[in-house]
């Protein structure tokens, strides 16, 4: 009698993949919250000093990881491999520094309205990279979440077209490099770690650079709160929380898609949305405003759901009798195709 062999590795764990999803969201939400502390409540002015403390101790993380267990957290570091992997780190500098000067401007609903626009550009991506193309129903929801977004902006009695500006330019280059990690994190074979310890590296010429441009690194000295605890705390919490953030991002990128990291960065900023309007004392209650994000953020559950109800049908046993169920698992798999082997975000 063959005996079966369970595997033990959480990897193997049938909801491992939710797992992650969920560390993702609870990380995501309090970073956001952390970072608009230092930047609102201690009137920080400075988002590449913070950028860049974020990336050290990333670097310095991965670095101990590697050479405490080259077996085990180990990666080539090669000039090939950096090449092509420049583009994606572009596209994480890009997304870094607009998302923290656009939280200089916005309050946090409406920067998570904004970043809704993340969803539909992956999607548009997505179909030109891969052919996928998703159900009418997913992209009635995806638009439903773009216009509330959209209204939400005109509504906004906090005006600020600098802000706009930057929330944009933060969705659009967020899409790039979700898309990033899920192509070039396949075609290069890295772990987790190393596209982490690469990711860092090659963005931190350019970080330095916007550092010396910016003449940030003669006023900070100068910042009166600098060497308070309380600050410091949050300034250091904020730098260590990055890390995980990234290395969550990837993670969940690669065991589920660009689309579900996505969808539940959309689940986690309702609870983002209410912390903030009530935490920081700097969004003005407008009900045609409070309406619009109402509408975008429907949008986005409306469409967690239909993904949800898409994979349960991806998942469903192959030896449906009923040809029409057959076809609709199909096409489930057509559009789905992220969330199995594809995408990963």
């Amino acid at each position: 009698m063959v005996r079966k062999e369970h595997s033990s590795r959480i990897q193997d764990h049938a909801c491992y993949g939710l797992f992650v999803a969920t560390a993702y969201g609870i990380c995501s939400v309090t970073i956001t919250l952390f970072n608009k502390a230092v930047f609102s409540y201690y009137d920080f002015k400075f988002p590449i000093t913070l950028f860049i403390a974020q990336m050290c101790f990333s670097l310095t993380f991965v670095s101990i990881l590697k050479a405490y267990s080259p077996e085990k957290y180990g990666f080539p570091v090669t000039l090939a491999m950096s090449k092509k992997l420049l583009p994606m780190a572009l596209g994480w500098v890009t997304y870094g520094i607009s998302g923290v000067i656009a939280l200089k401007y916005l309050n946090v609903p409406m920067f998570s309205a904004f970043r809704r626009f993340t969803t539909i550009i992956v999607m548009y991506g997505e179909y030109k990279l891969n052919g996928r193309l998703p159900p009418r129903d997913q992209q009635a929801a995806v638009l439903t979440m773009c216009i509330g977004a959209a209204i939400a902006g005109i509504t906004d009695l906090a005006f600020s077209l600098p802000g706009y500006c930057w929330v944009i330019t933060c969705a659009v280059s967020t899409a790039i490099y979700l898309l990033f990690i899920d192509k070039l994190g396949k075609e290069s074979g890295l772990n987790t770690f190393g596209l982490l310890f690469y990711n860092n590296m090659l963005a931190m010429p350019f970080m330095l650079a916007a550092l010396l441009v910016s003449g940030e690194m003669a006023l900070v000295p100068h910042f009166p709160r600098l060497y308070t605890l309380d600050f410091q705390v949050f300034f250091v919490v904020s730098a260590m929380q990055a890390f995980f953030l990234n290395f969550l991002i990837f993670l969940c990128t690669r065991v589920n898609s660009p689309l579900i990291t996505s969808v539940t960065g959309t689940v986690k900023d309702l609870f983002t949305n209410i912390l903030g309007m009530t935490l920081f004392g700097d969004f003005p209650f407008n009900p045609p405003n409070m309406l619009s994000i109402a509408v975008c953020f429907a949008g986005s559950v409306w469409y967690s759901r239909l993904k949800y109800v898409a994979s349960n049908v991806k998942k469903a046993p192959v030896h449906v009798q009923d040809s029409k169920e057959l076809l609709a698992l199909e096409e489930g798999k057509a559009l789905l195709g992220g969330e199995g082997g594809g995408g990963k975000e």
